[in-house]
């Protein structure tokens, strides 16, 4: 553990960097729809989230709700989100991700896959941990009271 605030910032300045490099929109990936940043946050959501409600959305992405829904309209019109009404609630709308989301994400993962695969495979063997870990670094800096 490491409370060094130098270790802690070389971390957040290493996972930008990775960000960058792994990037959705980058002009490398041939096969995959390009999306607005807002688009991709939306859409990481919705798959992460099956029948997420617009609101919902909102809080867990930190946007706007005019930028909500600017993106989910996109989104629809290019056939990768569609809107539902839960079963005996025609007022409530939950978002779902459609075959061409799915498969536009199955091959940005194996992009991933592809670029992360260079890596020297002793480093490799931690990525498991390392994902757990910054999963948990992400869980702490999304709730209130920071703990993850």
């Amino acid at each position: 553990m490491t409370d060094d605030p130098e270790v802690l910032a070389d971390l957040a300045d290493a996972v930008m960097e990775l960000s960058r490099k792994l990037d959705p929109r980058s002009p490398e990936i041939r096969d995959v729809i390009a999306l607005t940043g807002t688009e991709v946050a939306v859409i990481r959501q919705v798959h992460r989230h099956p029948r997420i409600t617009p609101s919902h959305l909102a809080e867990l992405t930190g946007l706007q709700r005019s930028n909500i829904s600017t993106a989910l309209r996109s989104l629809e019109a290019r056939g990768m989100v569609v809107r539902e009404h839960p079963d005996g609630n025609a007022r409530s709308v939950e978002l779902v991700a459609t075959d061409l989301a799915r498969e536009n994400l199955h091959r940005l993962r194996a992009h991933w896959v592809t670029l992360l695969s260079r890596v020297d495979p002793e480093v490799r063997t931690r990525a498991d941990e390392v994902a757990t870990a910054l999963w948990r670094f992400d869980d702490a800096i999304g709730n209130p009271d920071g703990r993850g």
